[in-house]
């Protein structure tokens, strides 16, 4: 078998998720809210999305959607969003608009600690902090 290698101008292997959700408006002020960011309201493709502002151009972007065809679930692939300012300022925002403690703050040594959070809609979202320096 041969490996195929690219020149892509991607970083990460990821480079876009979606998380699907019921209502819109609600969900993203509960992202914003427990990530202390802005979600920019848009459409594509006739599908309205929350995208994630992004700090840097190498950063991977994302979007919540609200697609009739795409069902919220916490029974499948895990995402995890980055806790710029902590998993503990991140967790205690997320409860306060509305999301349920999945998985407390987990030390994952040495990559950092993880938490999980259960969205309006019944996701699952990871939340990661690095590593001190």
């Amino acid at each position: 078998m041969t490996t195929k290698t690219t020149d892509s101008p991607s970083k990460h292997v990821v480079n876009w998720f979606e998380i699907p959700v019921r209502d819109l408006a609600k969900s993203a002020a509960m992202y914003g809210a427990m990530l202390d960011r802005k979600l920019e309201l848009t459409e594509f493709g006739g599908v309205p999305h929350a995208v994630f502002t992004a700090g840097n151009k190498d950063a991977v972007r994302g979007a919540l959607i609200s697609d009739p065809k795409r069902a919220p679930s916490g029974n499948g692939t895990v995402i995890y969003l980055d806790a710029p300012d902590g998993l503990a300022r991140c967790l205690a925002r997320a409860v306060e608009a509305g999301a349920k403690v999945v998985l407390p703050v987990m030390a994952i040594d040495p990559n950092g600690s993880i938490a999980l959070i259960e969205d309006l809609d019944g996701n699952v979202i990871g939340l990661h902090e690095a590593p001190a320096r």
